[in-house]
Formats: C-alpha cells, structure tokens, sequence
C-alpha cells in the first residue's frame, strides 16, 4: 500500500543523515598521541624492511623482547601519512567507520522494522564515536562486525570460511583484539553444544538453533581462524600475545589501569546515575538488557553468552565500549525480531494508516536530530593564537593544542639529538616527529615497559624523586629533557630541580612546555646558542589588532604563567596573566592563579579580589571555591569562611579537607562547639591524621580556650587509644601540654604553629 511504501521511504531519511554525520565525526582534528608511536615504527619497517621482536625506540629498554601486533597498522598509516599527510589518514577513517557503520546495517536491516534498525543504530554511533581516533582500534571494530555479519547471517555459506580466514590473518596483524575472532566462533560452538546437552528454560534450546551442517562449517571455522593467528612476523609468540597481556594485568602492570584515561572504568557508582557520562553506553546496556525480558521465553543462549562477556569487557575501561554497543546491537535486533510491536507498545491502531504516519512521523524525529547533531558540530570552531585563524574542530588536518608541538619543532629545527626524558603524553609525538635523532625515556606502550618501570617514572615525574631521576640520568645516559605542559602542567618538585640545577640550562620555553639539555660537551653548541634566563621572561607580543572581536582563550599565557609560578618567578608570571586578560578576561583559571599569586606576596585583599572573581564565573569548581574560603580566613572575615566551607562540605562531602577548614574556621571564630561538633563528625570515621587535628588543639591553646582544648586533646587519646605507637607519641605530647591546660599558661614554647597547617 502507498503508506506503507512512504514509510520505508522516509525510513531511509534518517539513515543517509546518519552516514553523512558519521562522515563528519570521523573528520575530526587529529588529537590522538599514540599515533605518532604508530607512525614512527610504520618508517622504521618501511625503511628497514623488517619487523623487529625487540623495541628499538627507546633509550630504556632498548633491545627488549616486544611482539609488534599492530605493525601492519603502522605500515599501511605511515605509507598513507607520507603520500598523503593527515589529511589521508582521516579518509582512511572515514572509510574504514563508514565500512563498519553499513555491515552494522546489513545485520539489522529489515525493511518493515526500519524504525528499530535506525534507533539501535543511532545509540551505536553515539558510542562509537568515542573512539574515533587514528588506532589500529579501528580495524579491531571493522573485523568485529564483519565476524558478526558473517556468523549471524551467513554461517551457512562455504565462502563463510575463506572469508574468515583472509579476515583473521589481517587482524592478527593489525591489533592485540584479534583474539576475539576466535572467542567469537567458540562462543557460538559452546552455546550449541548447551542447546543440544543441557536441559535449558522455555524455547532456548530452539532458538537461533545452527543446522547440523551449519554446527559443523562452526568447528571448521574455529580451527581455521586458529591457524590464522599463526601468520605473523613472530608465530606462536604473536598468537598467544593477547593470553600473556591478559594474564599480566592481574600483576604488576595493573598500576595502568590507575593512570591511564582510555583504561579507566566507563561507569563506577559514583557517576552511574549521571546521563552525561557514558550517557548512550549506559542507554545500550538498559535497552539491550529489556530485550531479553521482553524476548525472556525465546532467548538464543549465544546471543546471551555475547552480550554478558562483552558486557564485562567494556566495563573494565572505556576504550572497550564500542565492542559492547555492536553487540549491544546485535542482540537487541536479535531479539526484537521474535517480538511483535503490540506486546512492547501500548498504543493500538484501528486503521493502518495511522500507524504508517506514526511511524512516518518518528522517522522524520530521528531525522530532526541527527541533522541538529550534525549542524552542531561542523559548527565547532577555535581560534588559533599562534597562526590567528579560525578553525574547524571537525575540518581534518592535524591540531597543534594537545602536542607539545613548538617545542618538537624547535628541537627537529635545530637538529638535537640525545637521550630524552620525557613524560607519558609526549612519547609517542617525539618519536613520530624526531626519531632517530632523539630516543624517548618512555612512550605509550605500556606492556613493554611493564608496571614496575611506569611506577618509577611515576615517582620521577609526579613525585619528583630527585634521586631516582639522577640515577636514571647516570643509567640511560639522558642528555636532555622535555617537560611536557600541552595537556597537563609540569609537576613543581621535578620542574624546580631541573631548573636550579647546575648539570642542566633551559635553551626552550613555551605554553607547551620547556626543555633541558645536560651541560655536556655535545651540547654545548646549543646551549651557548639559546641559553633562557627566565628572570628576564618577557611575554610574547600578542596582535591584538588581529584577533579583534574573535572570542579566543588566553591558556597559552595562563599555561607559561603557571609554569613561571612553580618556579617561583611570581613578577614574570603576573605579566603573563595580566597580558592574558587583555585577549580575555572570561578566563577564570588566570583569577584563581593571581589570586594565588597575590596570596604568597601576603597582599591578602587583592588575592580575596581575584578569587572572588573566579568564583563567580564557576561557582562549580572546588579548588576556586577553598581558594575563596582560605581568602576570607586570611583576611579574618570568619563569618563568610565559614559560609564557603559549609558550602564545600556540602557539595563534597567526601572530602575531608573541607570539613577540617571549616572546623579551623570555627575556632578561629571562637565557635569551639560547633568545632567539636565538626571533628567529632570527621574523625576517626573518615580520614584525617590526628597529627592534623592536634595543630587545631594547639590553636585552641593560642586562643586561650584551654579547657575546650583539654577535651579535643583527651578525645584524640582516647581514639588513638587502641593504636599503640601513636598513643605513645599523644601520651609524650600530653605530658608537655598538661600544664597548660591545668594552669592556663601561654603555650608558645611547645605548641606548634597551627596557622600553617593543612
């Protein structure tokens, strides 16, 4: 009928809008680091010619056994970067998603349940999405959906296993994923195997039920597949790599999954109920999960099986959600396809027009969303300070915010060469931009470096542990360092050793960064040559005239200011702030870095001015928030502490800091009470040294509050009391104290300075 036929007409409007937002997504700026890693080894074995079984990259663990999985990947990107430029990778991903996107598709499409098919496979793209970066991860996303496309549809075909075969050796040598090919056919071995031996509920043993035959061709594809694996550069080493990383994140390289963005967990119970986190991966497991209710009495057991491994691999970090979504899917579609329209919806249609337009209707909803969404995001624009140009963020082309861009192009300018110290983020684009002339202290790949190395570089680079850092300098001959501030700031500790240290001179300094060269001969011709004093830091002259009305951020200033004040060069850093707010003054970070400022000069009420002001602008941010609260306590004005502490200690509560400033602000306020009250609230039930709360007794003492001190003082021993150590050092300090408290005496000679405690 003619509604009907308008119905699967305007189904397929949704669906082109779909691909034609998808082409954009996939077009975004590259901002992926690993990249650089991916196209500095796909040279070396261009180059070369070979892959080698050891890493040749590094200054640290030169020589290391490391089984390349991916190099296939490398080859094929940097033989397109080379030809290409950035430019060509990302129409290798626009492919390669778009690929992916339309065997999803031909799995789910059925021309009368249009409408599921395009709102299943809206929630996948809004997943998938996530991993639109420049990674071998693609091709594990390309093969997954053409392993499902294949099993769910077309098992029953001989090519099925020539197909699959060509598929698995590709991705043997594309990504450590691989793995899933085989457990994927093992999976539905195992659920036919239960379908015909074990006793199971309702029709599940009938459902999706394999032919005899087609049972068969499933074994002969597992042991084909098997045998793919073994086609790699290192065999039986490359086929049982991904057994060996997973067997080991049990161990000592678990530490990565504490520091690492795209490792860390996509919903934990503190952000499970929040949409805006993993908003549509949360949505996929909700929706998927409902499947199965409604289709509870004709469930396919490997459909099932699929769905909770892939359930529980997602959920152990985030750079695995898109493998659930596409299961997801599939088992949606899968059993959506057993259930009709009128037992899930209530709405009953007396004529079948109405129901056409209904869903005519609802077609051209998703359509007005997906457009929106698509409108939204090729309008995404940045204003470039370095080049003053406005871009796209979805335009293609490679960012130069993110990288440690200028300082690579100062050190590749000029011909450096050396052993490098370097952070995390920065190891990969120094290898893809300055390999060979600089080998990296550690890069991306965390299973050859192991847990027990990243956890020293940890406590180098976080901790600022001079004595590793100089014994790592003696060990790997490091002649140079770059300290990396394009997508975090340089830790204080290892920032201010390196600067004041005689073995090493600044001959770079940037919003991106700074970079060390160790005072050797080799060096010296460099040194001589750009040698910065920053106590004669001057600010780089912005065109204002330029920008003119362009709205733009000035983190290039706050970022260089930031890193001026770690070292202590507060007069040179306020000059960048002050020239920052002249490009924006809507930067709340450079408020709360002057207030900073100004609060170590002592000058209290400017520092209360600036900290104000940054509140204001985000009354959300926590840290703005104590800075405005530690204000009012500087300038004495208790009453309005006390205000932003109970504020803070309402809105994170979990963070005891709060609770223990507002209890300082208490006494400072000669509100003992209320103090106690607070203290007693906090300790020992949720954490905080008792060393702490006793600088607070100290300050109860100063303010002459003897006897308010004295029951603080015997509530901390009698807490204490059960731990034996600390009871002996209270009951030593009780000792000193007791007269004081008995005789009301000054307290100067033995109590400490509690106005500077934390």
């Amino acid at each position: 009928m003619l509604w009907k036929r308008l119905n699967y007409f305007f189904g397929l409007f949704p669906l082109v809008i779909l691909f034609g937002v998808l082409v954009c997504a996939a077009n975004l700026e590259v901002k992926d680091l690993d990249l650089w890693l991916h196209l500095a080894m796909g040279k070396f074995i261009t180059l070369h010619h070979f892959v080698p079984d050891f890493d040749v990259l590094s200054c640290t663990i030169t020589g290391k056994p490391w089984i390349n999985h991916e190099w296939l990947f490398q080859v094929l990107a940097y033989n397109i970067y080379k030809d290409l430029g950035a430019d060509g990778l990302l129409r290798m991903q626009i492919v390669l998603v778009s690929l992916t996107m339309f065997f999803l598709l031909l799995i789910g499409y059925n021309k009368n349940r249009l409408l599921l098919t395009n709102f299943f496979l809206i929630i996948v793209f809004m997943v998938y999405q996530y991993r639109f970066t420049l990674r071998p991860d693609l091709f594990s996303l390309l093969f997954f959906a053409v392993y499902i496309f294949i099993l769910a549809l077309h098992i029953d075909k001989k090519w099925s296993l020539g197909v699959l075969f060509f598929v698995q050796v590709l991705w043997t040598n594309m990504h450590g994923f691989f793995f899933f090919g085989p457990l994927f056919v093992l999976i539905g071995i195992f659920s036919e195997w239960m379908k015909r031996h074990v006793p199971l509920p309702y029709e599940w043993d009938s459902a999706g039920r394999l032919t005899d035959e087609e049972y068969g061709r499933l074994k002969k594809i597992l042991i084909i597949v098997i045998f793919a694996c073994f086609f790699n550069p290192s065999v039986v080493e490359g086929a049982l790599y991904p057994l060996r990383v997973f067997f080991s994140l049990s161990g000592e390289n678990k530490i990565f999954f504490q520091y690492i963005q795209e490792l860390q967990r996509p919903v934990t119970m503190a952000t499970l109920w929040d949409s805006g986190q993993m908003g549509y991966f949360k949505l996929s497991i909700f929706l998927s999960f409902l499947t199965f209710i409604f289709n509870r009495r004709n469930i396919d057991i490997s459909a099932l099986l699929l769905w909770i491994i892939f359930l529980a691999f997602s959920l152990i970090a985030i750079r695995n959600i898109p493998f659930f979504a596409f299961t997801a899917y599939l088992v949606s579609i899968t059993n959506l396809l057993n259930i009709n329209a009128s037992q899930v919806v209530p709405l009953r249609f007396s004529d079948e027009k109405f129901k056409y337009i209904t869903l005519i209707m609802l077609h051209l909803i998703f359509a007005a969303g997906l457009f929106r969404y698509g409108q939204a995001m090729v309008s995404k624009y940045y204003y470039d300070l370095d080049t003053y140009e406005r871009k796209a963020e979805f335009g293609g082309g490679v960012t130069t915010q993110g990288f440690p861009h200028k300082a690579v192009v100062f050190l590749k300018k000029n011909n450096i060469k050396g052993n490098f110290f370097n952070d995390f983020n920065s190891g990969a684009y120094l290898l893809g931009n300055v390999y060979p002339n600089i080998r990296v202290f550690i890069d991306g790949r965390t299973e050859v470096y192991g847990g027990k190395f990243f956890l020293q570089y940890n406590k180098m680079w976080k901790d600022g542990n001079v004595q590793l850092f100089e014994k790592a300098v003696s060990k790997y001959h490091l002649t140079g360092a770059l300290m990396n501030s394009a997508r975090q700031h340089i830790p204080k500790n290892i920032l201010k050793y390196i600067y004041k240290s005689k073995d090493w001179t600044l001959v770079y300094f940037g919003d991106d960064g700074a970079i060390f060269l160790k005072n050797i001969p080799q060096n010296k011709a460099w040194i001589d040559k750009f040698r910065i004093d920053l106590t004669k830091w001057q600010p780089p002259k912005v065109d204002l005239f330029r920008i003119g009305e362009q709205a733009t951020l000035p983190f290039q200033n706050y970022d260089r200011a930031f890193t001026l004040e770690s070292l202590g060069l507060n007069d040179q850093a306020l000059l960048e702030l002050k020239d920052g707010l002249k490009i924006s003054p809507n930067y709340f970070q450079s408020y709360e870095l002057l207030g900073k400022i100004y609060a170590q000069k002592k000058q209290y009420q400017q520092a209360f001015e600036y900290f104000r002001i940054a509140s204001a602008m985000v009354p959300s941010d926590k840290e703005g928030r104590f800075n405005l609260a530690l204000a009012y306590l500087d300038l004495g004005q208790y009453p309005y502490a006390i205000d932003q502490y109970k504020k803070l200690t309402r809105f994170w509560s979990d963070d005891m800091k709060g609770f223990f400033f507002l209890a300082k602000a208490y006494i400072k306020n000669k509100q003992y009470d209320k103090a106690l009250e607070v203290l007693k609230q906090i300790y020992p039930k949720k954490t905080r040294s008792y060393k702490d709360i006793l600088a607070l007794v100290d300050l109860m003492c100063r303010q002459g509050a003897y006897s308010r001190g004295k029951e603080l003082y015997s509530y901390i021993l009698s807490v204490e009391s059960k731990n034996k150590q600390s009871k002996s050092v209270l009951k030593a300090d009780f000792d000193k104290k007791y007269m004081i408290f008995k005789e009301n005496k000054t307290c100067n000679d033995v109590c400490s300075d509690a106005e500077n405690s934390n």
